[in-house]
């Protein structure tokens, strides 16, 4: 039975077989071009090749001696057997000098001189420097006319005669220089037959099999997915069947470890489903419990408001008179403490009940808190008339009897009403100037209903004149940058984040929860932004110098993140500044990137390409899909400080910042938490893997950051 792995293991090993075949079926060109190029192969054969020349030079030098003696010694022994033969053929006659002659004609003697008994018979060139070395070459120097001079002693060999004679071995350096062209010839064919025989054997044994575990190891390399299609066949007991087996084992080690990372991302992928489920669940029971009233189903507060921005802010919603209505039942506290808890519950849900019925749209509709219920009366398109009549109904059915078991009660309403396209458009200044006209008819006996009718109330003239402020503190540059310091789980600080802090000249500090939101819908964000970017970037420059290795993070609006110049300003920002981008990290809000998915992508993959840090603000607070923060390029995400403050107590907040930290790291991303305020908070976060802390429990913002610091090191 073969194992899942073993049909691939076939498939691979056919595949690398026809490469096998192809790489054989190569032509010459191709095989010595392979060769030319491979520079293991030029070293080996380039070295056998100089060492068989060396060896060949080497055994050159003394053969050119022996041959050249050799020839010496052909030439002395040719003339020496003559001088003997001429010698004995003229026993018994007188030598003369044609005789003499005759012989250095037919000998390579080119003088001779024959003496016995006081006569000297001699022909020839005239040797004038007797030698008694009897004939022996080695002591017969050459003539600069390539001459050597031999004698021999009287001896009964030579009939009594001394002889001296000059033989002619001009000859011999011509035979000495073919000799050595022979020898070179030789030992170069020798060398190049030799090497070729050493390619040959290298490519066999050595470079086809490295091309072939080479190309191998660089497919396998680009297609690490299916490793066990590149596994090396066996057969070799060489040290490359070793290279190929641990090659081999480790293809199947890979192998092992990817199947295991697939099944361990399956069951992450289910385990994330399933969390992510049980947080949608949570949400959605949260949203629940933050948005609509326990008691009476109707919307709470926080909705309501929402409600009334969205229908404000919407240019479909038409130009009618439209109205908010608050009402309160009278004397309310008094039927609870005389009938009870319990049936004041009964009071108001009959309430919600009646009114309800006069709105189509369930979010218009509200329990703002305590007996106070608000009402959006939708578009009429005729006069205020029409308004009046409907908001005299809604009251006339509140203050109809109410029945409780047995019990009846008489209810009286106070209601105030706001108007849009009066005095003012804005939904939640409506709201606000409905809930003080309500108060205005509880305290008018005679006038249940009260339209507001006055100016501006000062919630609306302190935005005006915090607006204007805020204008000013841009221009003057009133605002001030301060910085607080984050840690890793060991307590060591990795970075600062910077915050925005307005000092108001008359009414002092005023939280950033109240301007930005002012300087957004104003437009002063992009101004503010770009001011706070320059100051970041300087101080970063600033603490560089003096040893500042960290980062800066620095929170990025919606309106920021979709301006199309945005980036390009601060590139060139960077730039012009010598400051690293990796060290400026850029936070921004769920509701930042969901805001326009596409556009976020462009601008985020930008970010990324100046190598920008990217973090999620206040993850968890907004509504944003796995799916697209799955895909955008971001590196950090910061769990908002919502979900910290009830650490560690809260299992709540402990499986919500389990499953943040769970998925960020399944994303590849690293997790800081917001608003560390006790050592508890910090311990548990840390045992949960939270990789960065901040809070006020390890560093409180503060405008010199690392210089602070830096001095209290130094100190």
């Amino acid at each position: 039975m073969k194992s899942v792995a073993e049909p691939e293991l076939d498939m691979a090993n056919g595949e690398l077989g026809g490469e096998d075949q192809s790489l054989a079926r190569r032509s010459f060109r191709e095989w010595a071009r392979q060769l030319i190029d491979c520079r293991l192969c030029r070293n080996l054969t380039l070295t056998a090749f100089t060492a068989i020349l060396a060896i060949e030079v080497a055994i050159l030098i003394p053969s050119y001696r022996n041959y050249e003696e050799d020839l010496l010694n052909d030439r002395v022994d040719i003339a020496s057997q003559a001088i003997i033969t001429f010698i004995n053929h003229s026993r018994g006659r007188d030598i003369t000098g044609a005789a003499l002659e005759e012989l250095i004609t037919s000998s390579p003697l080119v003088g001779v001189s024959l003496s016995r008994a006081g006569t000297e018979y001699r022909a020839g060139e005239t040797i004038t420097t007797p030698h008694p070395a009897n004939g022996l070459l080695r002591s017969a120097p050459r003539t600069p006319q390539g001459m050597i001079d031999l004698s021999w002693a009287a001896d009964p060999i030579l009939s009594d005669y001394a002889v001296l004679a000059r033989v002619d071995v001009s000859d011999v350096p011509s035979e000495l220089v073919a000799f050595v062209f022979r020898i070179l010839g030789l030992s170069l064919l020798i060398a190049v037959f030799v090497t070729a025989v050493t390619m040959f054997v290298v490519d066999r044994m050595m470079l086809s099999p490295l091309l072939k575990l080479r190309d191998r190891i660089s497919r396998a390399g680009e297609d690490a997915e299916h490793p066990l299609k590149y596994l090396t066949p066996a057969g070799r007991c060489d040290e490359f069947g070793e290279v190929e087996g641990v090659f081999n084992s480790m293809l199947k080690q890979n192998a092992a470890y990817l199947s295991r990372l697939k099944l361990l991302n399956r069951e992450l992928d289910q385990l994330l489903a399933e969390r992510t489920r049980t947080l949608r669940r949570t949400e959605q029971e949260l949203e629940i419990r933050t948005l609509y009233d326990q008691l009476t189903g109707l919307a709470n507060r926080s909705l309501f408001e929402e409600q009334l921005d969205r229908h404000f802010s919407d240019p479909d919603h038409g130009g009618g008179e439209e109205a908010v209505l608050v009402l309160g039942i009278n004397d309310f506290q008094t039927l609870n403490g005389l009938a009870g808890h319990e049936t004041g519950d009964r009071v108001l849900q009959e309430v919600a009940r009646r009114i309800a019925g006069f709105s189509s749209h369930h979010g218009r509709v509200a329990r703002l808190g305590g007996d106070v219920f608000g009402l959006l009366i939708g578009e009429t398109g005729r006069a205020s008339t029409d308004i009046e009549v409907r908001i005299s109904a809604v009251i006339e059915a509140c203050q109809r009897p109410v029945h409780v078991g047995r019990k009846t009660f008489e209810c009286e309403v106070s209601a105030g009403v706001a108007v849009s396209g009066l005095d003012v458009d804005e939904a939640r200044t409506l709201l606000s100037q409905a809930e003080i006209a309500m108060h205005r008819a509880k305290k008018s006996p005679n006038q249940r209903v009260q339209f507001f009718a006055s100016e501006f109330g000062d919630q609306v003239l302190h935005r005006q004149e915090l607006i204007q402020s805020l204008k000013t503190a841009v221009e003057n540059r009133q605002l001030q940058l301060y910085f607080q310091p984050q840690f890793d789980r060991l307590r060591r600080n990795t970075g600062y984040e910077a915050l925005l802090r307005w000092h108001h000249p008359l009414l002092g500090p005023i939280s950033p929860a109240e301007f930005i939101p002012l300087a957004e819908e104003t437009g002063l964000i992009t101004k503010i932004g770009d001011w706070v970017l320059e100051r970041a970037v300087a101080t970063l420059k600033e603490w560089s110098e003096q040893g500042f290795s960290g980062r800066i993070a620095v929170n990025v609006s919606a309106l920021q993140l979709h301006d199309p110049g945005f980036a390009d300003r601060l590139s060139a920002l960077l730039e012009s500044r010598g400051v690293s981008a990796r060290l400026l990290e850029l936070e921004i809000t769920e509701t930042a990137l969901m805001h326009d998915i596409e556009l976020a992508m462009t601008t985020l993959n930008r970010f990324r390409e100046l190598d920008l840090t990217l973090a999620v603000d206040d993850f968890g607070t907004g509504y944003s899909s796995l799916a697209y923060l799955k895909a955008m390029p971001v590196s950090r995400i910061k769990i908002d400080r919502t979900f910290v403050t009830g650490l560690p107590d809260n299992e709540q907040d402990q499986a919500l910042c389990r499953t943040i930290i769970t998925m960020a790291h399944a994303m590849g991303c690293e997790v800081i938490a917001e608003g560390v305020e006790t050592e508890a908070q910090a311990s548990w976060l840390a045992s949960a893997g939270c990789d960065e802390l901040q809070g006020y429990l390890l560093g409180k913002p503060s405008q010199t950051g690392f210089r602070a610091a830096k001095d209290k090191g130094d100190d």
